[in-house]
């Protein structure tokens, strides 16, 4: 076997663990619980993806007379790709500079490029189950509908396994130069969040100016003329980021001249840049990995009066947990930027295209808004909420962020549920800072009612504490405590995953019920009344239960 291979399959192994589960599940026996929670699970995201299929029909049919129908393909792939670009920063950083294995890797004979490439595959993979419920169903359900051939599925599948390359050879081009200067620094924590942010800033604002530049008043005779024109609506669409309409024709056209000739684009395309991404990374990645864990030897000495204050400073032990879990958080970029960048990065791309699309089509949503039934505007406001404060992972990998050094939490000398309790404060203030964000984002763009926006943020915050709790006990029944890269921990745990899916379903179960009230002829204000208490009480018993467990739980870990 190649160096390459063995140092793929190795980060493969590491990064699923798949024979540790194995072992766990069937010769051990232990775990298996996990088998029919991953199942019911799955049935949590169900209806999302009902409804995401049923969008993708109802679109299909009413541009295919038009013969735009393309457009709709243009969106899933496009959504995929730039999910991969934005988060990608995280991962790659993670993957590239704060990997354990770095150094076993780094001082064997085996060149710069194999590491990286062996990582950037690894990560590949992790992106084709990441982005597999956005990009899948659209090419499925547009398959299906669109009659496609041999040709339509050979080359969506080709596109799909090529899908993540691009944007993570542009992320890599900036992350990899970037790192090899911030080496440098005695400050190299902080100017990873920085240039990290910088980023993020500089991606909002070419969207932005694009968007700008796009714009224009629109009348009726430019609109028919763009509709008729042949995939004008898919170039639209894809105006910004071209490889997704590379991909999208080289789908759509399966076997004829069109469709591989921009399946060889797209193909072409991706391996240049991948030839470009491994040039840099023989000059540059080494002298960026190299000296980045190491520390400053210039402390100040503390006095005796300083250390005796620092020794007993009077600090209750939930407030020093509660610190402790803060400094856990920070100290790592991967875990800071997954953690708390998370939250406010979907309103702020929410509302940076909101302002930039402020157009004929914000207008008529506007309007839709401010006329529409209260009671669905405060519920779906509250839903926008809910998953700006719940997509950071941080609950569900409360524990296994810790890594090997858990065993401090078993042998100080606080209860287990003071210390639960401290670390549900911090994992609920970032669910709480991500409804704040996502009620900032729609107060400024939507015209919405004062008093229905408060009540949606009232909802959203009553189940964040539920959702904290649950997936805080997803954490502690089987927490990821030796892991050898920050990433693992949140992006690779296998809990953070179960908190997303408990989270569908707890969402799933509310529209249900909500569903169902409506049909009683229940006003709604009842129906909200009646939330609020079941919402409340169950957060209640999440957090009682949450306690007992713990008790249990400290007990037992290792």
């Amino acid at each position: 076997m190649s160096k390459l291979g063995a140092l793929v399959r190795a980060g493969l192994k590491s990064n699923f663990g798949m024979a540790v589960l194995y072992h766990r599940l069937f010769r051990e026996k232990k775990d298996r619980w996990l088998v029919p929670l991953i199942a019911l699970s799955l049935l949590g995201i169900a209806p999302m993806l009902y409804g995401l299929t049923a969008f993708i029909k109802e679109m299909y049919f009413i541009l295919k007379p038009i013969g735009q129908e393309k457009a709709i393909l243009a969106l899933g792939i496009l959504a995929g790709q730039l999910v991969i670009l934005i988060f990608g920063i995280y991962y790659i950083l993670s993957a590239f500079y704060f990997s354990r294995d770095l150094d076993m890797l780094v001082p064997l004979p085996i060149r710069p490029s194999q590491v990286l490439t062996s990582k950037f595959i690894v990560l590949m993979v992790n992106e084709y189950l990441t982005v597999a419920i956005i990009v899948l169903p659209f090419i499925v359900t547009f398959g299906i509908l669109d009659s496609g051939g041999t040709g339509y599925w050979a080359n969506a599948a080709l596109v799909y396994l090529v899908l993540p390359v691009i944007p993570l050879v542009i992320i890599s081009l900036i992350i990899v130069p970037m790192m090899r200067f911030i080496n440098i620094s005695r400050k190299k924590d902080i100017l990873i969040l920085v240039g990290s942010v910088a980023v993020l800033a500089a991606a909002f604002g070419i969207q932005l100016l694009t968007q700008k530049a796009q714009g224009g008043s629109v009348n009726q005779q430019k609109l028919v003329a763009f509709l008729t024109s042949p995939d004008s609506l898919l170039h639209k669409i894809g105006s910004n980021f071209p490889p997704s309409i590379w991909a999208t024709q080289a789908i759509a056209g399966g076997y004829s001249a069109g469709g591989l000739t921009n399946l060889a684009v797209f193909l072409a395309a991706s391996l240049m840049m991948f030839a470009v991404m491994i040039v840099f990374a023989e000059k540059l990645f080494y002298r960026g990995v190299i000296g980045l864990n190491e520390t400053s030897g210039r402390k100040r000495l503390l006095s005796r009066d300083e250390m005796s204050h620092r020794i007993s400073s009077g600090r209750r032990a939930i407030h020093a947990i509660f610190m402790r879990e803060v400094k856990i958080m920070n100290r790592t970029p991967v875990f800071l930027l997954n953690g708390v960048l998370i939250v406010v990065f979907l309103p702020a791309f929410f509302m940076v295209t909101m302002r930039a699309g402020a157009g004929h089509s914000a207008g008529d949503l506007h309007t839709m808004i401010a006329s529409g039934n209260s009671l669905y505007i405060i519920l779906m406001t509250a839903l926008f909420m809910i998953i700006c404060s719940s997509l950071n992972g941080t609950a569900s990998s409360t524990f296994s962020r810790e890594g090997a050094q858990f065993w401090i939490s078993r042998v100080i000398p606080v209860s287990a549920r003071e210390q639960v309790t401290a670390k549900f404060l911090h994992s609920y203030l970032i669910a709480a800072l991500g409804v704040v964000a996502a009620f900032t984002a729609i107060a400024l763009c939507f015209p919405v009612n004062p008093l229905h926006i408060l009540l949606a943020a009232g909802l959203a915050l009553v189940a964040a504490a539920l959702l904290t709790a649950i997936g805080m006990m997803i954490d502690l029944a089987r927490p990821l405590l030796d892991w050898t890269n920050p990433q693992k921990a949140i992006k690779q745990n296998l809990n953070v995953m179960l908190g997303m899916f408990a989270d569908a379903a707890f969402l799933a179960a509310v529209f249900f019920g909500i569903r169902a009230l409506t049909k009683t002829g229940i006003g709604g204000n009842a129906i909200l009344g009646l939330l609020f208490t079941a919402l409340i009480l169950l957060s209640f018993l999440s957090w009682v239960a949450l306690c007992r467990f713990a008790d249990k739980r400290y007990r037992e870990m290792e």
